[in-house]
């Protein structure tokens, strides 16, 4: 019966270590690295107010959990319980690396026995010399601590084989994730010293693309470019508190502002990456709706930033990362409507922006639910940025190329359009100066046949009636012949070059009269002049041209049986003396005349096609009137269908003004 007993207790003995062992966590030889990722359980304290007497107490309330471990944005403390166990030969002092390193407040409890346990703790809200003083860690710590510096790192020493358990309490304001790395002295500095050197390598580049995007701007004048360093200066910030460097180097007796670090980090590469967006597609001008969209996002990210400083980020961060979810495909459709549209870079853009919002996806879901999520999820950031960054600036150099191209074909066209008007040009001048021979061999005989038939009644030669009407319509045409030359002439000088007035003292009544007394009887008696004698210093063969061109039209488009007058008189313009000179008809149509029209060049009456005339009367009046430094305008009164026309031609007294 006794070795029964014995039987009996010796394998309730052996069940109760076995299941000890199963539960354990087992540390062979020659091992240097343990990533904790099983037999690891939690307690959730709501409260955040449980010692470690009191977790003692509820050893049944924890439950298994995978890790690494997520839990989102939470005020809750959480506690972890693990067993380490060590086999023969294996290393008994050991580091527990703690990751991510922009945790609040993380202490281990290690047992010294008889319900004994060490604190020690680690956190970004403790100065970086206190990390390893005996303020934060027991007085029974290791020797081999004295010697090495790993930033969030615990020590632990095994003395024996048999099963330890530890508790770690986790409590913090930022994305409740830990993954628990067990790893010996020496590895712990190596992979430390490595961390450091990659991100010290990394956060040089990212300065120098700072230094590229700047020098890019000051060149091109976009602000794709610096607005790009907004997401750089996000990554290297969250560099600098990933690798513990400025927890350590840059700001060791600051602990507040590598607490802030982090998640201003996270702002600026939200906010940068939007902005980007914004200015290399131009969503204020192409994607309106959405451009209000990501303004309101930009706002959000503000106001989380702003939160940090009044202790709640934990209440506007999630709305934040909720908010990136819509942004994310938002941005993904402006993108694929840049390629559609044929932006250059925006191809580029496209495939590096699909892996950087597959991959930020799932760790902001990750970051912002309860959810256990590999370990590569914590250097998500990272790995996206440099994807993405170097997708971005693939995108600005393609960018670039497509404008240098355009710019240069541009520049081709320009070149070209300036030999085309050279070439006009000299056109032009041989054009103007084959009429000018032409015209002057045109109005000799014109002057010689003009000078007989204003001969004949000086002669009293006497000749029937019927001739007589011949004399005088052959006087008309040749009037108008004469006309239309100078008008050619002076169009063709005027269109070379700015005209230059040969300006001197005239006397206007003379000239007006003489205009007149040219005139057909029969058209003669239609006209009342009531013109004064006025001097103006002004050029008398172009204000002949400027009268005859608007006695003729009003001759031309008069109402029949209608009177045309000449008045002038007297008046100020702009504080300048002058004299204005009205010529006014009678205007026969059915709709009101649009005189602004009448000023364009060879601009004709539709409504009266059988008047002769090539339409550069009026435009070479309001030509020569304004080389004077004069004024003219048309006034259109009356109703249909008789319209009152009055031209009014004012010149300074002064002549023209340098």
């Amino acid at each position: 019966m006794r070795t029964f007993y014995r039987f009996i207790t010796v394998f309730f003995a052996l069940l109760i270590s076995w299941d000890a062992y199963s539960q354990s966590i087992a540390i062979q030889a020659g091992i240097n690295t343990v990533h904790l990722t099983q037999n690891i359980q939690y307690l959730t304290d709501k409260t955040g107010q449980l010692t470690l007497k009191d977790i003692l107490k509820r050893e049944g309330d924890f439950t298994s959990v995978a890790f690494p471990f997520g839990a989102g944005f939470s005020n809750n403390a959480y506690w972890f319980r693990f067993t380490l166990q060590r086999g023969q030969g294996a290393a008994k002092d050991w580091l527990l690396t703690i990751s991510p390193t922009y945790l609040d407040s993380v202490k281990l409890y290690t047992p010294l026995g008889h319900q004994h346990y060490s604190q020690s703790e680690v956190g970004d809200l403790l100065p970086a010399e206190r990390s390893n003083d005996s303020a934060t860690r027991s007085s029974s710590e290791p020797s081999f601590m004295q010697s090495i510096m790993v930033p969030f790192s615990l020590p632990i020493t095994l003395t024996d084989t048999q099963p330890h358990t530890f508790y770690i309490r986790l409590q913090t304001n930022s994305s409740t994730t830990l993954q628990l790395t067990l790893q010996t002295p020496a590895q712990a500095a190596y992979t430390s010293t490595s961390k450091k050197i990659i991100s010290a390598i990394a956060t040089g580049g990212w300065l120098m693309l700072c230094l590229y995007a700047f020098i890019m701007t000051r060149l091109t004048q976009k602000k794709a470019y610096v607005l790009s360093c907004i997401y750089l200066l996000g990554c290297i910030a969250h560099t600098l508190v990933r690798s513990s460097i400025a927890a350590q180097y840059i700001f060791p007796d600051h602990p507040m502002l590598v607490n802030l670090l982090a998640p201003t980090s996270v702002c600026l590469m939200l906010s940068g990456i939007i902005l980007f967006f914004m200015s290399f597609f131009q969503t204020s001008q192409k994607f309106k709706y959405i451009h209000w969209f990501l303004r309101l996002n930009l706002g959000l990210n503000l106001a989380s930033f702003i939160s940090l400083f009044f202790g709640k980020y934990t209440l506007f961060a999630p709305f934040m990362f909720q908010v990136s979810y819509v942004t994310f495909p938002v941005l993904c459709f402006v993108i694929w409507r840049g390629v559609k549209n044929g932006i250059a870079g925006s191809r580029s853009l496209f495939l590096g922006y699909v892996v950087f919002f597959i991959l930020n996806i799932s760790a902001i879901f990750a970051s912002t639910y309860r959810l256990s999520t590999p370990s590569v999820f914590l250097d998500m950031p990272e790995i996206t940025s440099f994807i993405f960054i170097v997708m971005m600036y693939q995108g600005l150099y393609q960018h670039k190329q497509a404008e240098d191209v355009t710019k240069r074909k541009l520049e081709e066209k320009i070149h070209f359009a300036e030999k085309e008007v050279e070439l006009e040009k000299t056109r032009r001048i041989n054009q103007s100066n084959f009429m000018t021979l032409i015209t002057h061999e045109l109005k000799t005989p014109l002057a010689v046949i003009d000078s007989i038939i204003q001969t004949l009644p000086i002669e009293k030669i006497d000749i029937s009636p019927q001739l007589a009407e011949r004399h005088s319509r052959i006087q008309t045409a040749i009037s108008q012949l004469n006309l239309l030359i100078d008008n050619t002439l002076i169009s063709e000088h005027m269109d070379l070059e700015n005209t230059s007035p040969n300006c001197h003292e005239t006397n206007i009544y003379e000239i007006i009269k003489n205009i007149i007394n040219r005139l057909p009887s029969d058209t003669k008696k239609h006209i009342i002049n009531t013109v004064s004698i006025f001097k103006l210093n002004i050029d008398p063969f172009l204000f002949q041209l400027v009268l005859n061109n608007l006695l003729i039209n009003a001759l031309k488009y008069r109402a029949p049986e209608s009177s045309i007058s000449i008045t002038s008189t007297k008046n100020c313009e702009k504080n300048k003396e002058g004299v204005l000179i009205s010529i006014c008809n009678d205007y026969q149509s059915s709709h009101k005349p649009d005189p602004d029209q009448w000023f364009n060049k060879y601009y004709r009456q539709l409504e009266k096609p059988s008047i002769q005339g090539f339409g550069l009367g009026l435009y070479l009046v309001k030509g020569i009137v304004e080389a004077h430094s004069g004024q003219i305008q048309c006034r259109v009164m009356g109703n249909a269908p008789i319209w009152k026309i009055t031209f009014s031609v004012w010149f300074p007294s002064t002549g023209k003004t340098e």
